[in-house]
């Protein structure tokens, strides 16, 4: 299951199974998307914070749910049910990259398959000491479907295919060497860092960020990306915001609306 929760100006998403190392099934990939939803449906927020329950982030796919698909025999005609639920885990994938609110992983004990991917599609990754990120898909008979592109968006092509092709397995320092993790901290230090990150990202005026990342994400030739990045900036001139953070800054206070977490979500 997932356990979200709303702190403020931020949403907590807690992957909740830690009977099966917060494996991903079908209802979990299903409550992160809506997890997502509530986020960028809030104006006001500024991140989606995803992690795991009882020390582990994501154990990646849920080997039951594979057993059971396995007996399943393949329909003659139409599209195999398998590849649909595969499907269905990278348009969240596509959802958490195109997001418009940060979205940043808290990766404790391992980030494996599927869990190594749900990490690679977020803004920011902070990783524990002791966190492990590895993709064994290969070793299991299987390829890297849906975590394949965002691995490689994150790391470079050519260092996925390294990670991507032999299973390897990374410690936290490896991963940060990679670029699959952004921080490393100790394990007593995590939540302090994030509420740290957290009261950073409250900072900034909430459609400022948002058009931030739009820029950031937004396609095709430079010139374009320009051109919207220069009707984001007048757009956010006339709105007013801009005349509040000049005068906060003027008057040495606070803008309207900067906010911190109460605390963060375990």
């Amino acid at each position: 299951m997932i356990r979200t929760e709303t702190c403020g100006a931020f949403v907590f998403a807690t992957l909740d199974a830690p009977a099966t190392r917060n494996a991903l099934t079908d209802a979990m990939v299903a409550g992160l998307a809506d997890a997502l939803r509530l986020a960028d449906a809030m104006p006001a927020a500024r991140a989606l914070v995803i992690r795991g329950a009882g020390g582990t982030f994501c154990a990646g796919g849920d080997f039951s749910g594979f057993r059971a698909s396995m007996a399943r025999i393949a329909p003659a005609d139409g599209a195999d049910p398998i590849a649909t639920g595969n499907r269905r885990f990278g348009t969240l994938l596509e959802q958490l990259r195109a997001a418009s609110v940060a979205t940043i992983a808290v990766v404790e004990g391992g980030a494996i398959g599927g869990g190594c991917g749900l990490a690679a599609a977020c803004d920011i990754v902070l990783a524990a000491g002791g966190a492990k990120f590895a993709t064994p898909e290969v070793t299991l008979g299987l390829p890297p479907a849906q975590i394949a592109p965002f691995v490689a968006d994150r790391i470079g092509e050519r260092a996925a295919l390294g990670l991507l092709l032999t299973g390897r397995r990374l410690d936290a320092a490896q991963a940060l060497a990679f670029g699959l993790a952004d921080e490393v901290l100790a394990a007593d230090a995590l939540d302090a860092r994030l509420h740290e990150l957290l009261t950073e990202l409250g900072r900034a005026e909430p459609a400022a960020l948002r058009a931030a990342k739009a820029i950031l994400r937004h396609p095709g030739p430079r010139p374009d990306t320009l051109d919207f990045a220069a009707r984001a900036f007048a757009a956010a001139l006339r709105s007013g915001s801009a005349r509040e953070g000049l005068a906060a800054l003027a008057a040495r206070r606070a803008a309207a609306w900067v906010t911190a977490p109460d605390g963060p979500a375990r």
